[in-house]
């Protein structure tokens, strides 16, 4: 009787930390590699990469603010210069992001016009799982104001958390730790100009570095073979530095989180305790983390972790992490992760919530493919674009299962995330953000737009 105890136990935490994962919760129902098309790819060897260094950086002002959860108030922990930087980080950050659950605002002292911008995060569960916020922006030529706008975990509406003054003779610059990294260029982008993907290692082993730039290159083919959209305009570049700890299996590290032994720290969430998302992994201290990054200019940055689980994570212009050793589902994986890292939301239900929801009365959520449709007037669509004007909204599902399909304002996706608005609803039903193949036109050209912002157009 009591090994039936154990065993239904054991099988109801397997459920439910399967079935939370910011995947599609049942990995039975998405595909698999071998359902791609040329899945089988053949990797050259390591050595014709060249390797690069860090002469071409630039040094950015990375700003870092704590949130606090006793109070839910934010404090600016750090400001420091880093050689993170690329041309096209400098060109964006001139241009305010639509998108963003956290935008960050230097300030002219003088005039107390925005001069530069910077966003991250999706919905109102990151400042939980990450427990900080990290922005980064031109280093300023004199004295600025900070200020960061975060969006109210209740109402929704982005409101300022932050105003602090910038001293710019008091900034200090980062010391580079460059012993025992490696970075090679993988693949330089066909347009100019050029984006920088960084694919870094964590967990990987002194001994297990060939692994880990197979790995690398695996991630590199595969979004190039599945032409993810705007990947004309990105080079890719791997970073390894061997890490003392892999990732292992979740478990409870306990409160103040300890600083897991990897190369960027990363580990399970443990730390916030509301019941789910135990298969995806966060920084368990954001300023290494970001220190790693660091180790290269970059401007997206994708994190392999050598783990064969079903699970992953992406979130807004923070961080993708994908189990690389996954050789059943790692196209899927890779390519619904770092949809999420261009703002995309589920289009799934079911699974529980959604690490990426949004506060329960907001008015509607800016992730580009989710609608709560409190208008369903046809010119307030956000992808009307791509709709008919006759359509009916909300649109039936028998209208995507007649032939051929058309786009209109499905009710799903958001997983099983409540609002008070009312029902989400999604494009149509045939997207990798969901179960499927493949990314629809409007999350395609939704991470295309992403994608032309970061060149700063």
């Amino acid at each position: 009787m009591r090994f039936i105890i154990f065993l239904s136990a054991s099988l109801l935490l397997f459920f439910q930390s399967s079935a939370f994962a910011n995947p599609y919760w049942d990995p039975h129902k998405v595909p698999k590699d071998i359902q791609y098309s040329d899945s089988r790819l053949v990797l050259p060897d390591i050595n014709n990469f060249k390797i690069v260094n860090n002469a071409d950086a630039i040094d950015v002002l990375r700003i870092q603010v704590d949130w606090q959860e006793n109070d839910e108030r934010y404090h600016v922990s750090k400001m420091i210069v880093e050689p993170s930087g690329t041309p096209t980080l400098l060109a964006r950050s001139k241009i305010k992001p639509r998108f963003g659950s956290y935008l960050g605002v230097l300030r002219d002292n003088e005039t107390g016009e925005a001069v530069y911008y910077d966003s991250i995060g999706t919905g109102k569960e990151y400042r939980k799982l990450a427990r900080a916020i990290n922005l980064r922006f031109p280093v300023p030529a004199g004295d600025m104001t900070f200020e960061l706008y975060a969006e109210n975990p209740v109402s929704g509406v982005m409101e300022r958390v932050v105003s602090q003054h910038l001293a710019q003779l008091q900034l200090q610059k980062s010391r580079q730790h460059t012993e025992g990294l490696e970075i090679r260029e993988l693949a330089l982008a066909s347009k100019t100009p050029s984006l920088r993907v960084n694919i870094y290692a964590d967990g990987y082993l002194s001994n297990e570095k060939d692994l880990f730039w197979q790995h690398a290159l695996k991630t590199v083919q595969t979004l190039q073979r599945e032409k993810f959209p705007g990947i004309e305009f990105m080079s890719f570049y791997g970073v390894f530095h061997a890490s003392n700890k892999r990732l292992g299996s979740p478990g409870d590290l306990g409160t103040p989180v300890p600083e897991y032994d990897s190369f960027l720290g990363l580990y399970y969430p443990y730390w916030d305790n509301f019941g789910r998302w135990y298969d995806i992994v966060y920084p368990t201290r954001e300023d290494k983390f970001r220190q790693g990054l660091a180790a290269a200019p970059y401007d997206y940055p994708i994190v392999l972790i050598n783990s064969t689980g079903y699970w992953g994570v992406g979130n807004y212009m923070s961080h993708t992490a994908i189990p690389a050793a996954n050789s059943m589902y790692f196209t899927y994986l890779l390519l619904h992760e770092f949809g999420h890292f261009f703002g995309l939301n589920e289009e799934y239900e079911g699974g529980g919530r959604t690490e990426l929801e949004f506060a329960p009365d907001i008015a509607e959520p800016w992730s580009q493919n989710i609608t709560f449709l409190t208008d369903t007037r046809y010119d307030n669509l956000k992808w009307k674009t791509f709709v008919d004007s006759h359509i009916q909204l909300p649109t039936p599902d028998a209208v995507w299962r007649s032939s051929p399909p058309v786009y209109g304002a499905y009710a799903g996706g958001y997983a099983d995330s409540a609002s008070s608005r009312g029902r989400s609803h999604k494009p149509g039903l045939g997207c990798v953000m969901e179960a499927n193949k493949h990314f629809c036109g409007i999350c395609a050209y939704a991470i295309e737009e992403v994608v032309r912002h970061g060149l700063g157009e």
